[in-house]
């Protein structure tokens, strides 16, 4: 009996330890199991915030609609393309997917789905995955969305200048062939001197508006492309010496309409920064333009000055004058205030457009002042060459070059000055009081005058 109760009172020892042996352990694997789902909820949370966070910042809108058709996420980039986003995908379909065969796609089983979207004035590309989950019969939903307004235009503008190209060159090749059967159909000795000239001369005068065409179109590919900045000559001139010449040249163009002409240099004007050759086409063109539609033996001046820091030129007539909605659209390409009236004088709806992206490669404006029945008046600035040297200058005390023409030719004349004023270290070198003692002699605006090249050179 007495060995009996010792062991069952060993059995009730060893079961108590062995208790709490387990206890312990189990309050042991626990708090392994607790710490280890917490740094598991940590890691989903930050895994979580990480998404949303690249999901805010990104310009793709994305929209995940979960299997039981509700809205479960959605970033920034989806509410500013969508005005309405529906929190059922059913409605979103009813809403997006009706008119462009979305839910149909979808409805027929396809895997992904595609259409594009008007919003008021953009124009959306959302396309839609069907996503099957594992051991689930339903299919989640994931929307995604990018603004594709500026490709539309671009691609619009592209067309429409390949039917505007198309147009133009129709027009004078028209011609060029009536008058050539002409010649060929009644045959030379048919035809009086007097026909043949005149047939001979309008074949003429179409091959040469041809001939500008295809060099403007020319001028404006490299333009787009940007390969003219590499062949810019540019130099500092006497911008008020050169704007006088101009009107001096153009002087015999005004005799047909008996157009009275004038330059006026209003202000001392400082050199410019400019090539020469691109300078004369911009002033050439907006006087030609004051001569094609001013009035009969009415008056055209041209106003040459400074103002501030930068040079200007005006070119003022009394003509039609342009309506406010035309001003809005002028320096587009091949657009015309009045079609016929623009065919009559040659108008091909580039000029203006050449001139804005010459001016524009010059860091300068253009701008222009209407009334109708009385007259236009269009203004471009250009910084004056002490303003392109000071910001030159700082250019290259902080950022860098710009790499422009105008840069390279403002840098030669700073380097210049700097070798007349004993300053002969690198520009990443210079001293504090190097600078500053170019940017005083900058400031010196009769000093600059010496370093301009006369246009009569």
């Amino acid at each position: 009996m007495e060995i009996v109760i010792a062991v069952l009172a060993s059995f009730a020892v060893v079961s108590i330890l062995a208790w709490f042996l387990c206890k312990n352990e189990i309050k042991h694997v626990s708090r392994q199991m607790e710490q280890e789902l917490a740094e598991k909820n940590q890691s989903l949370t930050r895994q979580e915030g990480q998404a949303k966070m690249i999901l805010s910042s990104i310009d793709l809108g994305v929209l995940y609609y979960d299997q039981k058709d509700q809205l479960a996420i959605s970033n920034t980039a989806a509410h500013e393309l969508l005005s309405d986003i529906p929190q059922d995908f059913l409605q979103f379909l009813d809403r997006y997917g009706e008119e462009n065969s979305l839910r149909s796609q979808l409805f027929l089983g396809k895997s992904g789905a595609d259409a594009i979207l008007r919003e008021g004035r953009n124009m959306i590309y959302l396309k839609v995955l069907a996503v099957r989950e594992k051991q689930s019969a339903a299919d989640s939903h994931i929307a995604m969305l990018r603004d594709v307004t500026r490709q539309f235009g671009e691609e619009r503008q592209r067309k429409e200048f390949v039917s505007n190209v198309s147009h133009e060159l129709r027009t004078p090749l028209t011609t060029i062939k009536s008058y050539s059967e002409s010649l060929i159909d009644w045959g030379i000795a048919e035809k009086t001197p007097a026909q043949i000239k005149k047939d001979v001369s309008k074949i003429y005068d179409d091959s040469i508006l041809m001939e500008k065409l295809i060099d403007d179109l020319y001028l404006l590919s490299s333009l787009d492309e940007n390969s003219i900045n590499r062949s810019l000559h540019v130099e500092a001139l006497d911008f008020a010496r050169l704007i006088k010449l101009i009107v001096e040249r153009m002087q015999d163009q005004t005799k047909p309409k008996k157009i009275r002409m004038t330059c006026h240099v209003v202000s001392q004007v400082p050199p410019v920064y400019a090539d020469r050759t691109q300078l004369d086409r911009i002033v050439v063109n907006l006087i030609s333009n004051a001569i094609k539609y001013g009035r009969e033996m009415g008056e055209i001046q041209v106003y040459v000055g400074c103002l501030r820091d930068e040079v200007y030129v005006k070119v003022k007539d009394d003509g039609c004058g342009i309506s406010e909605e035309d001003q809005k659209h002028i320096f587009e390409r091949f657009y015309r205030v009045d079609d016929s009236r623009s065919r009559h004088n040659g108008g091909r709806g580039l000029g203006l457009a050449i001139v804005r992206e010459l001016v524009e490669l010059h860091q300068g404006t253009i701008s222009v002042s209407s009334t109708l029945t009385r007259g236009s008046e269009f203004t471009v600035m250009f910084p004056s060459a002490a303003k392109m040297m000071r910001s030159t200058l700082f250019d290259l005390m902080h950022n860098g070059s710009d790499g422009s023409r105008l840069a390279e030719a403002a840098t030669r004349d700073l380097e210049e000055l700097a070798h007349r004023l004993g300053i002969v270290a690198k520009w990443a070198s210079l001293s504090e009081e190097d600078k500053g003692t170019l940017l005083a002699k900058l400031e010196q605006m009769n000093k600059l005058k010496a370093t301009a090249k006369s246009t009569g050179e």
